[in-house]
């Protein structure tokens, strides 16, 4: 899954959560669920070979957050949100940790991962669209849920 859907997903918990614990651990179980599913990636693998591979996930990450940060001005952008997508996001940063620079004590996260994640190859025109649908969910979400 891009990043933009996890970090929506980690704002909508965030904007919904009671505690910062709640919205770290409900961004966290949304990140294996949205990796669950049957999705398009623009990696192969999170092993960074290339410049342009850290360029494509800069731009995906920072879509999310301006997207987070439109949705949400005429509110506030509070800790909720910042714990939400946090946890969302902390499997990648692990498997980005660990695939990268072969840190040992991750391994059992990144093994986790990997077993959940869906890893069959689908192409952009056939994984796009339902990545579009879950977008437009989540930010009605954050809007009005």
């Amino acid at each position: 899954m891009i990043i933009t859907p996890h970090i929506l997903a980690g704002a909508a918990i965030g904007v919904h959560s009671p505690n910062v614990w709640a919205s770290f651990c409900f961004g966290l179980i949304s990140h294996y669920l949205l990796d669950s599913l049957p999705h398009w990636d623009y990696l192969e693998s999170i092993k960074i070979s290339k410049f342009n591979q850290l360029i494509k996930i800069f731009i995906d990450f920072i879509i999310g957050v301006i997207i987070v940060l439109i949705i949400t001005w005429p509110f506030s952008f509070n800790v909720l949100i910042i714990f939400g997508i946090f946890g969302a996001l902390l499997p990648d940063f692990i498997e980005f940790f660990y695939n990268n620079f072969k840190i040992k004590l991750l391994y059992p996260f990144s093994l986790f991962h990997n077993k959940i994640h869906y890893f069959k190859r689908i192409s952009l025109l056939k994984g796009m669209p339902f990545q579009i649908i879950i977008l437009i969910i989540l930010i009605l979400f954050i809007k009005w849920g």
